[in-house]
């Protein structure tokens, strides 16, 4: 009987700031580009590192917007909603960024882009930002995204962790007379 030696410890790595930016494709269903001018239109990928800027934090610690581990949540493209296409330059680590949060979801980016949109349509970004950002960076310090498949049990897992952590910091106040 011989012996099967396997490897996990691959991994991809690469930087996250680039001289050149990529070329993407995004999706917007048409109904979004509507309530934009055509001008706007143009810039909206731009607007995605100010969007994670302002919204990242909330999207990390918000309920997923997907309730299915095991699949990714696309946007529709039937009926009115058909979805148009936009080429666009952005920078890796937006797009790095977005990925990770948009796979902790369980969504597509283009999903996640587009929901970031419609937050800051509402008017969501100045009640986050003072809340969440309020003496603290912007970014978390790092964003480690998990899938775990537990195939004994069945069962799929989208986990992300950052640090820091609000909800795992411990008070010593409480250990303490000051």
């Amino acid at each position: 009987m011989g012996t099967l030696l396997l490897n996990s410890d691959h991994e991809i790595r690469s930087a996250l700031r680039e001289e050149k930016f990529g070329v993407v494709t995004l999706l917007f269903p048409k109904k979004t580009l509507n309530r934009f001018d055509e001008k706007m239109r143009r810039n909206l990928p731009k607007k995605l590192p100010d969007l994670l800027k302002r919204y990242a934090k909330y999207i990390a610690s918000t309920k997923r917007l997907s309730s299915k581990a095991g699949k990714i949540l696309y946007q529709s493209n039937f009926g009115q909603e058909r979805l148009q296409r936009i080429n666009a330059r952005v920078g890796s680590g937006s797009w790095a960024l977005l990925g990770i949060l948009a796979q902790a979801h369980g969504v597509s980016r283009c999903y996640l882009f587009n929901y970031l949109l419609w937050l800051d349509e509402v008017g969501v970004g100045d009640s986050v930002v003072q809340t969440m950002n309020e003496g603290a960076p912007t970014f978390h310090s790092y964003y480690r995204y998990i899938q775990l498949l537990d195939l004994r049990n069945h069962e799929v897992v989208r986990r992300l962790e950052f640090d820091p952590n609000p909800f795992s910091v411990l008070d010593y106040r409480d250990w303490f007379d000051f």
